[in-house]
């Protein structure tokens, strides 16, 4: 995992808010998964129920943003704080498998500049999504296809993995939920080699989503269009 000197080559970037009673296993996880100098970097959204402190007592890196900023703020700036060579994130809600993480990182290892963790090529177990969210996910993987003529088939996937090299070039303006569009979008822009692998999507075993079909659904569909519109 690790260059000359030790450094480290592989960063995982967890962005969380309010995921106290799930942040914990899942920091102990990817702590089995990787020997060290593996960096975790948890991006805690200013959360109020002890999330920065149980992530930090499992073993991570903390990062606490001075107020709440949403999911694309927390993941720019773990973007910016990652030292890894390769990155790879994942959500802090426990709905995402952190042993699938490994074939990511084989996918990036093998040229790919950035992987993407597919539910649609792996599967969701019962009560992981809603049929609306899921009807949602693939209109905007059928408008991401018209726009760039790119086909992916998830477009919303939180786990992902990316060449640092590739994330230095992006332009990101994006604050909440639409940073995952944003970012895939970016990387066809810069006609970055993507590949997908299959994952797995858990239903949510504590909290709750701050996920709005209404809002952010627009937003993503506002950053699609921009891209395609001149």
């Amino acid at each position: 995992m690790s260059g000359k000197g030790g450094s480290v080559q592989v960063s995982v970037i967890v962005p969380a808010r309010n995921e106290a009673a799930t942040i914990g296993p899942l920091v102990e996880d990817l702590r089995r998964m990787f020997p060290p100098p593996l960096e975790i970097l948890v991006i805690d959204d200013c959360s109020d129920d002890g999330t920065a402190r149980v992530a930090r007592e499992a073993g991570a890196r903390v990062v606490r943003l001075s107020a709440h900023g949403g999911k694309g703020a927390a993941l720019k700036r773990g973007l910016a704080d990652a030292t890894g060579q390769l990155v790879l994130t994942i959500d802090a809600d426990g709905q995402d498998v952190a042993q699938d993480l490994q074939a990511l990182l084989e996918e990036a290892r093998r040229g790919a500049d950035m992987v993407i963790g597919s539910r649609f090529l792996g599967r969701f177990e019962p009560g992981a999504i809603s049929g609306l969210n899921l009807l949602g996910t693939r209109f905007f993987n059928g408008l991401i296809r018209i726009a760039t003529g790119v086909v992916v088939t998830d477009s919303q996937a939180g786990v992902r993995c990316f060449r640092k090299s590739l994330v230095d070039r992006m332009c990101l303006r994006s604050t909440e939920y639409e940073i995952e569009t944003e970012m895939l979008l970016e990387a066809i822009r810069l006609s970055a080699r993507i590949a997908e692998v299959p994952v797995r999507r858990l239903p949510r075993k504590s909290g709750s989503t701050s996920f709005s079909r209404f809002r952010h659904g627009l937003r993503i569909l506002v950053t699609i269009l921009r891209y395609r519109l001149p």
